[in-house]
């Protein structure tokens, strides 16, 4: 039976869940709620199918120290392998950091039937029973050649995903991927929702190195040229940036979905959908995280792990206190957070971006 190894992807920074994200402390290694990060999740969530030696991450120099420290906190310094971290040498989007850490893991003795699975660092995942019985799926359908993505069950019209069709079922849990469509309008979603057969795009990948590369010379020639030199670490800069989706899961011919049902994920895109998604309301609706008091309040979230918030007389607001910064912001709007990293990187604070 061939090996199976999980890569979580860690290069990304952003400022969505500003001020506790900042470009140089983005979302995978803030504690958001619990004792964990969602980098350090992420990876407790993959040793339910992988052993930790088969066990990689993938991120940027930068980043190195970060990922390596938070790993030490939950399986220790001792235990981990001594090549860890796939290092990106600069960000060159998610097919060029997936493909050189095929390149990378086959150098270090995978072969090409050998199983392959990509989850991004910063998702959050309520049932790990029903990611595991999902990635078990998305195995099969790899080992039977398909490239493998796993579909999240929609739980509402929502605008902010690319959306995953459903094909013909093809047994063992998959079915045929038979479309990746754009992100839609609300009209769009609503009736995606309604049919059934469309899924949210999560961005979780299942392959063998041998699929992987039959793909790629079909959909992108140029990127396959690039990794058949079997060199891409020393040509990195010179790679474009693409995501794996545009490079290879679009145009490819042999793609599978997997259904992944009441999972409770969430890509923690915003503060509203860690009040909506994640933390659990008292029955006004209101959701804390640190030390806060709502007084006649409801639809609230605090987010105040060092100093103590009250609340008192208003509803559906964000409150977010860090050491050196305040956001306050209405639920429902804390998208607009990048308007105010905007406004303080234009007026001279990019410290506190």
């Amino acid at each position: 039976m061939s090996d199976i190894y999980g890569l979580i992807l860690s290069g990304g920074s952003g400022t969505r869940l500003w001020p506790l994200s900042r470009e140089k402390f983005p979302k995978q290694f803030i504690t958001l709620y619990g004792d964990k990060t969602l980098l350090q999740n992420t990876a407790l969530r993959m040793l339910n199918m992988i052993p930790l030696e088969f066990l990689r991450v993938i991120s940027g120099a930068k980043w190195h120290d970060l990922v390596m420290s938070q790993a030490c906190e939950v399986f220790g310094a001792d235990n981990l392998p001594d090549n860890f971290i796939i290092e990106e040498p600069c960000a060159r989007g998610t097919a060029p950091a997936i493909l050189l850490a095929a390149e990378t893991l086959k150098a270090q003795g995978a072969n090409d039937d050998d199983v392959m699975i990509v989850a991004p660092s910063d998702a959050f995942m309520r049932s790990t029973k029903a990611f595991t019985e999902s990635l078990k799926a998305g195995v099969r359908a790899a080992r039977e050649g398909y490239i493998a993505t796993l579909g999240i069950a929609p739980v509402r019209p929502d605008t902010g995903f690319g959306y995953i069709r459903q094909g013909r079922e093809l047994g063992g849990g998959y079915w045929e991927a038979e479309a990746f469509v754009e992100k839609p309008d609300l009209k769009t979603a609503r009736e995606y929702l309604a049919e059934g057969v469309y899924f949210w795009n999560g961005g979780i990948f299942i392959f063998t190195p041998e699929s992987l590369y039959r793909e790629l010379e079909r959909a992108d020639p140029e990127l396959y040229a690039l990794a058949m030199k079997g060199n891409l670490r020393e040509n990195f800069e010179a790679v474009k940036n693409i995501s794996f989706d545009n490079a290879v899961m679009e145009k490819a011919k042999r793609v599978a979905v997997v259904p992944l049902v009441n999972s409770g994920w969430s890509d923690v895109g915003s503060w509203d959908a860690l009040h909506d998604d994640i933390l659990e309301c008292d029955e006004r609706g209101n959701a804390v995280v640190g030390d806060a008091v709502i007084l006649e309040g409801r639809g609230c979230l605090v987010h105040s792990r060092g100093k103590l918030a009250v609340l008192n007389h208003v509803n559906d607001i964000v409150v977010v206190e860090t050491p050196d910064a305040i956001f306050i912001t209405g639920r429902g709007a804390s998208q607009e957070v990048r308007k105010a990293v905007k406004y303080l990187r234009d007026n001279g604070r990019e410290d506190m971006c």
